[in-house]
């Protein structure tokens, strides 16, 4: 019944936390990758008829962003019209951008460039409710916001002990994170990164916390039969 249950203070986020208190993140931006789709809109001063981007700019926000958006090859470049190949790979998004409006002031006047990531996807698995690949619109999203779209972690989830398994540069790398961590928004796992793995590990107790009513029953059982049996000597005994 002890090792059943888990302290509160071993299931609450930011348990040493007093309200008011104030964190400096580390935000570390995300260099674009070969196979990143991002979406890239074009804007200047050009007349349209002159403009060959202005498709870059005119695209429907209806439409699913992986398929009107552009798709960096294994060369790390983005095609555009009439330029060509603009290469991407290695930079920030805030870096492509002034990247690309360097080449397009050759082009097109007063230019102005918005690049977004729009292939955020990361995986969570383990002790969380829905396991799976989760993928999002947005450039940033910390790990509690990760979980939190896995439907949360369940209660033999181990929140000491989570792991992010990150790919930078083809090698794969394997992270400690601790949830309860007071300081968890000062680590460089706290906002996640495209492909990304989170991975919730176990309780060690998880199987007798999962049995625990059944290794209940059976302690209570065993205690009845032994008084029984003690009383039905010690009633042989008296007779």
């Amino acid at each position: 019944m002890i090792f059943s249950c888990a302290p509160a203070r071993k299931q609450t986020y930011f348990n040493e936390t007093t309200t008011g208190r104030t964190f400096t993140e580390n935000i570390s931006e995300y260099r674009l990758q070969p196979g990143d789709i991002v979406q890239i809109k074009v804007y200047s001063l050009t007349p349209g008829e002159f403009d060959f981007f202005s498709e870059l700019s005119d695209i429907d926000l209806r439409t699913d962003p992986l398929l009107t958006g552009n798709l960096i090859g294994d060369d790390g470049t983005v095609v555009l019209p009439a330029v060509g190949a603009v290469r991407i790979s290695g930079l920030t998004s805030r870096e492509a951008q002034e990247k690309i409006r360097t080449v397009l002031v050759d082009y097109l006047d007063t230019p102005s460039v918005d690049v977004r990531l729009v292939s955020f996807h990361f995986s969570v698995v383990g002790e969380v409710l829905r396991q799976g690949k989760y993928e999002i619109l947005e450039d940033r999203i910390n790990i509690l916001e990760a979980v939190g779209m896995a439907g949360g972690l369940t209660e033999f989830a181990n929140y000491e002990t989570v792991k992010v398994l990150r790919s930078d540069n083809g090698i794969s790398t394997l992270h400690g994170v601790n949830l309860l961590d007071p300081n968890l928004p000062n680590s460089n796992f706290y906002y996640i990164r495209p492909n990304d793995v989170i991975i919730v590990d176990q309780l060690k107790n998880k199987n007798f916390r999962r049995n625990s009513s059944n290794n209940i029953a059976l302690i209570l059982s065993a205690i009845a039969t032994g008084v029984t049996l003690i009383l039905a000597i010690d009633n042989l005994t008296g007779d």
